[in-house]
């Protein structure tokens, strides 16, 4: 039975990952990718001015002027849509109805017009030189084409293609008085920014009544974060692997018993030890429940809501399609600038429908609750402050591990605990690093102590969270394929792929078996490949990488405008920032691998390797455009778990400059950003200290100090790493 399973397993796992590197486009694909039905009051998003109302259910949307709906928001190349429109009442509104696409990056539209008494003319426009809000207001009419009439209460169709690809938008209408009318217009006003399917009554003024019915929104099959496959082959093979592999799993715990004695955590010490170390986790955790009221990031702390919602009432694969039509646009005072698409990997699409599935249970009887629910926000932060919790202790019992004593093991803990820029990400901003830190760290432990299924197994979980994590995977999948035999790596990693793609079956039979592959190549598309609007690809997104420092160098530029310089922009000849940081984070990468793979010592002994994890990290931060500064809290426990190779000195240098360098953007940009309606405790408005850090964050002489910091706190650790044997710590 041994013997079968150990030629069964690597043969299997070679079979899945065969199935998940083929192309999604070998198979057959579906006409449509998804097709949604009726108005969601949670995402259908509403604009009222003065006496106006707008009242939307599952089964219409009912506006009284001024009002308006933003139906969908989108960067996609393809979408059609199709709706009754019913005029009941014109009033003396000069536009009683208008439908149609709209950008705010372009200020343009075209519309369908609902016109006014007496003619009741409906006709197609384009609007150039529009004013931004709700939707597009006033602005030059360049085009008109008369469609035909309409007659109040009475209900016209209204058919809206979207297709980039042929570079048009098709407005088909039809009902009484209108024989099947068509209008057709270039996208190329547009460009590649995101357009909005927008619909309002009296959007200039005046008074009118109308009623939208029988909503239908179409994402016709394209190329996205999961290209989708409608195949009878492609399922069945899925179904049979899994199958498969769960019946291999069997077989295989069936056989064994798990040993459990090698990962025995180290015995508490009763008394005064045990009193302080409960006595800091209350607090830990005390004082973060208190941030939580302060104040959450509007976009990400916004997104993470709608993915927890949108897992929740659509499910699972969901996520990789719903998000990208919806905007929250009361986060962007109320215009619809950008949509919230899911980028990330199925192991925080987990997290996120566990917590749409526990807020649902907590908060809502077991059924739908808001996306824009605070209880979900502070459910969120929860689940942050457990795992970071957790890290602080994956920090000690590693720290111990490696060879440092009790007392440094707990500064080491403590100074993540306790660290301000934790706090601020976890139970402020509210973003969910801490969690991938969890698996990566878990995956370490696991390693150091022989168990080499689940230290690969946790590794590939954390990969599966964010693309930033691909980093700790090459670096530390070099490590672990080295301190164990080919045998061993070779039956981890089988195991580890099998699991892997038995967890992914929900998410690939429900779109194609490469979904892992298009997430990842999708994401390097957008952050690296161009294939974002080009304002909102920068060189930084307000993280101290080296690159405000380049900006102020090459162009003079100051204060914000360094670190939201376009990174399409040229920076040395034909080389653009984004092509200069590519090369630069490749090579640096290339110099760390390189060093775990020859030198000896990076993995001799216990945790040797982690200096050279915690540069390489640090590294890619620091020399890749478009880094966000809550990132840079991925590189802080390898920092912490280096003290081992850094005197006092340096060590609390690095620490202090690091959790410096990434509070401070954090804190600055939340307080630019943070409504005083909606977090009056934080907003700087109301609060002098926020005040006070989004003028130090802006501040060209502290971007400056900060970034010279960093780079000095990245070299410095490289020097110690490379010494030829680590110091002895002093004592503190």
């Amino acid at each position: 039975m041994r013997k079968a399973l150990s030629c069964a397993v690597p043969a299997l796992a070679l079979a899945m990952l065969a199935i998940t590197a083929v192309p999604a486009q070998v198979w057959r694909a579906p006409v449509n990718d998804a097709v949604y039905t009726g108005f969601d009051p949670n995402l259908a998003f509403t604009a009222e001015a003065g006496s106006g109302t707008a009242r939307v259910s599952r089964a219409e949307v009912d506006m009284t002027a001024p009002a308006s709906v933003n139906l969908a928001t989108t960067l996609l190349p393809k979408l059609s849509s199709s709706f009754d429109v019913v005029v009941e009442n014109a009033g003396d509104a000069t536009q009683p109805a208008r439908v149609g696409f709209w950008s705010p990056w372009t200020e343009t539209g075209q519309f369908i017009l609902f016109g006014p008494a007496p003619g009741h003319l409906i006709t197609a426009e384009t609007i150039v030189k529009g004013k931004n809000g709700p939707t597009l207001l006033s602005g030059d009419v360049t085009t008109l084409h008369e469609l035909g009439s309409y007659r109040l209460g009475l209900p016209y169709k209204v058919a809206v293609v979207l297709d980039k690809t042929l570079g048009t938008i098709t407005y088909r209408v039809t009902g009484p008085d209108v024989t099947n009318a068509v209008a057709s217009v270039p996208t190329s006003v547009f460009g590649n920014v995101q357009v909005s399917l927008n619909a309002s009554a009296a959007p200039d003024g005046g008074s009118s009544h109308v009623v939208l019915r029988n909503f239908s929104l179409t994402l016709p099959h394209q190329r996205i974060w999961a290209t989708k496959a409608d195949d009878p082959l492609q399922t069945t093979i899925l179904v049979i692997l899994a199958l498969a592999g769960l019946v291999l799993l069997a077989l295989a715990a069936a056989g064994r018993r798990p040993h459990w004695r090698s990962v025995r955590m180290p015995a508490i010490q009763r008394g005064p030890v045990l009193y302080a170390m409960a006595g800091a986790v209350a607090f830990y955790l005390a004082g973060n429940a208190l941030l939580f009221v302060l104040g959450g990031q509007p976009f990400d702390m916004g997104d993470e809501k709608l993915y927890a919602y949108v897992a929740r009432t659509y499910g699972l694969a969901q996520l990789y399609y719903l998000p990208n039509i919806v905007s929250m646009t009361w986060v962007w005072g109320g215009i619809p600038y950008i949509e919230s698409a899911f980028p990330y990997e199925p192991t925080s699409a987990y997290l996120h429908t566990a917590i749409g599935w526990l807020g649902s249970f907590l908060f809502a009887g077991g059924g739908t609750f808001s996306p824009r629910s605070v209880q979900i926000e502070y459910l969120t932060k929860s689940v942050n402050v457990l795992f970071g919790l957790a890290d602080a202790g994956l920090i000690y019992l590693l720290s111990r591990h490696i060879g440092l004593s009790r007392r440094w093991s707990a500064i080491a803990g403590a100074l993540f605990l306790f660290n301000p820029a934790v706090w601020f990400s976890m139970s402020v901003w509210g973003q969910t690093h801490v969690f991938s830190l969890c698996l990566v760290l878990t995956s370490i432990w696991l390693a150091e102590k022989q168990h080499v299924t689940g230290a690969w197994l946790l590794l590939a979980a954390s990969c599966l969270t964010r693309p930033q994590m691909l980093v700790f995977g090459l670096l530390l999948g070099i490590v672990f394929l080295r301190k164990s035999t080919w045998r061993q790596n070779l039956t981890s990693l089988s195991w580890t792929v099998i699991v892997v793609f038995i967890l992914l079956t929900p998410f690939t039979l429900a779109t194609s078996a490469s979904l892992p592959v298009d997430v990842m190549l999708h994401n390097l598309n957008v952050q690296e490949g161009g294939g974002n609007v080009a304002i909102l690809t920068t060189v930084s997104q307000d993280s101290y990488s080296i690159w405000p420092l380049v900006t102020y160098a090459v162009r003079g530029a100051s204060s914000l405008s360094r670190a939201f310089t376009p990174s399409s922009d040229l920076l040395i000849g034909s080389l653009t920032y984004a092509r200069v940081s590519q090369i630069l984070t490749v090579s640096a990468m290339l110099v760390v691998a390189g060093t775990l793979v020859f030198k000896k010592k990076a993995t001799d002994g216990a945790g040797a390797y982690i200096p050279f994890v915690a540069i390489g990290i640090a590294s890619f931060l620091m020399l890749l455009t478009g880094i966000v500064s809550t990132h840079f809290l991925l590189a802080l426990p390898f920092l912490l778990l280096s003290r081992k190779w850094m005197s006092n000195q340096a060590y609390y240098f690095v620490i202090a400059i690091w959790s410096i360098t990434t509070f401070v953007p954090m804190y600055g940009d939340m307080g630019v950003v943070i409504s005083a309606q909606d977090y009056p405790l934080l907003a700087r408005t109301h609060n002098q200290v926020t005040q006070f850090f989004v003028n130090l964050y802006s501040s060209d002489r502290f971007i400056t100090v900060a970034v010279v910091a960093n780079i000095c706190a990245v070299i410095w650790l490289a020097l110690l790493a490379f010494r030829s044997a680590p110091p002895v710590p002093e004592a503190c």
